[in-house]
């Protein structure tokens, strides 16, 4: 028992932590600070006592040094998380469809040598990670992961033409991979996020271009019809194009079963845009999207003040110039579907006074959908989960909220929070991340500079007297 006795009434986290050990400070510092949250959320959701020793009792053993090293005060970290806001590399998150609760969480995988020569933008871990989670789980399947990896990292010999033009990256650096995971009542599926900032700039080419080419790619399956329906959305001159495209996410499934995701930024939002975006246009008209059109409404105005007179639904809500004050758009692709389906993600931190009002909504959100017991419960849960004394000072607890409709009369909403890890940016402070330029980057489409386009046409006959391959 690692020479610690058992409290007689102790959390799962705490007698996993205390029977199980930890290999180094790093893992028994993201156990201390990560998984009380995530055991928190599972009380909460109602899993069973056995779910949650097992659900934590995975998370400990596979999770966990994907962390890669605890902040320290005073240590300057070689790669800041981007996943969270404050820069924590976990993110939990509460999904409730049909008034079922299921807990997930996101985390950015990390490698100690993320951010230098040897990592410069953090690819290696995601890699680690998804071998460990293949070799445990036949589930897992892992051919889309590396289809997207191949398409959307930066190869390693153009890692060391950029090295070799100017030496590993200073400053903020755009996210690589975060991999997701839902904690279903049976089995956990895993997801990969990927993001195509470096690739795309070094061909020359929008983030949309790379990122639909990738998807048309994905063995096994034909996703060409609704892509095409995509397309023609965004080269349609509606609120979004090419250049708005930010993520790809994938599901680690059986291929026929799986979906591909493709997420874009919207800012500068008032409801009808947003409404205009959910239903790519007035092209999607089918029942669920429809129906879902008055609850998103009612959620649009318990967030957002709006008149009371007047048309409110083209009153943009104010312009806070952020990367992380967008609203983003997910559309969905699956084999056999014609068309996408979509979900938004409402920002929640930057346009909120704090926390206690963000709660206060949500519970007010939820009781109109009917979930009573969550409704009633909400705010104190939240309180309860996270043990944060600034809730009603500043918000950052809540991140995101999505919205989407799965079937007739049947909404589908995941909360996504940002917990405060200690030594790393304070939760109300705003993340510089993504204010500045990544890495010798320029605007979507921009070209690399023609130092760095001469390198790469000669690269082939220099690449063996430049020092520091990977």
């Amino acid at each position: 028992m690692n020479g610690k006795a058992l409290a007689p009434s102790s959390a799962p986290w705490e007698s996993l932590g205390a029977v199980l050990g930890f290999p180094d400070e790093d893992q028994e510092f993201w156990w201390k600070t990560t998984a009380p949250v995530l055991g928190k959320f599972l009380v909460k959701a109602n899993y069973t006592m056995d779910q949650q020793y097992a659900y934590l009792s995975w998370y400990h053993r596979y999770i966990l040094s994907s962390y890669g090293p605890r902040p320290e005060p005073g240590k300057e970290r070689t790669w800041r998380a981007q996943c969270t806001p404050n820069a924590a590399p976990f993110q939990p998150s509460w999904n409730l469809q049909n008034n079922k609760s299921t807990v997930r969480f996101t985390i950015e995988p990390i490698g100690h040598s993320a951010g230098t020569r040897l990592d410069p933008f953090n690819q290696l871990a995601a890699f680690d990670l998804m071998k460990t989670l293949k070799a445990a789980s036949p589930d897992v399947e892992d051919s889309w992961f590396y289809h997207c990896a191949k398409e959307l990292y930066v190869p390693k010999d153009l890692i060391n033409i950029m090295l070799a033009v100017k030496g590993p990256p200073k400053g903020p650096k755009p996210p690589t991979c975060f991999l997701a995971f839902d904690l279903d009542s049976s089995k956990i599926e895993t997801k990969a996020y990927f993001f195509p900032h470096i690739r795309a700039w070094n061909m020359g080419i929008t983030q949309g271009e790379l990122v639909i080419n990738a998807v048309r790619g994905l063995a096994d399956v034909d996703l060409s019809a609704g892509l095409d329906h995509f397309e023609e959305y965004l080269n349609s001159g509606g609120p979004v194009s090419h250049k708005n495209v930010e993520m790809l996410a994938i599901d680690c499934v059986d291929p026929a079963k799986a979906r591909a995701k493709i997420y874009v930024n919207s800012f500068n939002n008032s409801f009808n845009k947003i409404k205009d975006l959910y239903t790519m246009g007035g092209r999607l008209q089918d029942a669920a999207v429809q129906e879902s059109l008055a609850p998103l409404a009612e959620l649009w105005k318990l967030m957002y003040e709006m008149p009371k007179e007047g048309n409110w639904e083209d009153v943009e809500i104010p312009s806070i110039m952020h990367h992380r004050s967008c609203f983003v758009i997910g559309y969905e692709f699956k084999t056999g579907e014609a068309w996408p389906t979509t979900k938004i993600y409402f920002p929640m931190w930057h346009y909120a006074k704090n926390d206690v009002q963000i709660s206060e909504a949500l519970a007010a959100f939820y009781a109109k959908q009917g979930w009573n017991d969550l409704a009633a419960s909400y705010k104190q849960d939240v309180e309860e989960i996270f043990l944060e004394p600034e809730m009603p000072n500043s918000a950052g607890t809540h991140q995101y909220l999505s919205f989407a409709a799965k079937a007739k009369s049947e909404l589908y909403v995941t909360m996504y929070y940002s917990p405060t890890i200690p030594h790393l940016t304070q939760r109300h402070e705003p993340s510089p991340v993504g204010e500045g330029k990544p890495m010798m980057m320029g605007p979507p489409g921009s070209r690399p500079p023609l130092p760095l386009r001469a390198l790469q046409a000669v690269w082939p006959v220099l690449k063996w007297v430049v020092p520091g391959q990977i």
